[in-house]
This record gives C-alpha cells, sequence and structure tokens, in this order.
C-alpha cells in the first residue's frame, strides 16, 4: 500500500508543482522564484506536517518529495555562477537554504 500512496502523492505533488511553475511564469516571468517560494513552501508544510506528528508517506515521501526540487535549484544556481552572477547564485542558495530551514522549524515548533 505504501508505494501506491508514494506514488500517488509523486504524481500529485508534481502537477501541483508544474501548475505552480506556470502560474509564477505568467505572473512574474521568474522560474528561479517559482523554485525558490517551492521549496520554502515545502519547507514550511514539512516542517508542520513532522511537527504535528503525521509521518504519512503520501505527504512527506510522495507529495513533498515531488513538489519541493533540490536539483532544478542547483541548475538555477549554476546557470548564474556560468553567467558570471556569482553573488546572485550565492544569495539564491542562502535564500534557499536559510528560509527553507527557518521556516521549517517555524512549522516544526508551532504544529
Amino acid at each position: 500500500m505504501s508505494l501506491i500512496e508514494i506514488a500517488l502523492g509523486g504524481f500529485l505533488g508534481a502537477m501541483a508543482r508544474y501548475l505552480f511553475y506556470l502560474f509564477v511564469e505568467v505572473r512574474w516571468r521568474q522560474p528561479k522564484i517559482a523554485t525558490l517560494l517551492v521549496n520554502i513552501l515545502g519547507s514550511f508544510v514539512l516542517g508542520a506536517f513532522v511537527g504535528s506528528g503525521n509521518l504519512s508517506v503520501f505527504w512527506l515521501t510522495g507529495f513533498l518529495g515531488a513538489f519541493t526540487t533540490f536539483s532544478t535549484m542547483a541548475l538555477d544556481a549554476v546557470k548564474d555562477f556560468e553567467d558570471g552572477n556569482w553573488l546572485a547564485g550565492i544569495s539564491y542558495l542562502a535564500a534557499n537554504l536559510v528560509v527553507g530551514l527557518g521556516l521549517f522549524v517555524l512549522a516544526y515548533t508551532i504544529f
């Protein structure tokens, strides 16, 4: 049963991420912002689930695993570095890490 829950959660998480990207792209034309927002939102939601004791594989491994994206964050940062935008790349990575970790801790503490 767990594999089915993970698969369904992953499918829905991937679709949610794609729709979120489309929304942000149309609104702000900034895919990096979409990745940052997905990662920090996912960190907050993960903290809320773990803090509340809800360790459902559907949500944690499936949905949030597919909704958040480390690999796209890495690609965005590498593109900045290749373009010589070191400050932008480092700031982007720091924002993902610091804000994501901060929101995880906040949600974990609240819930």
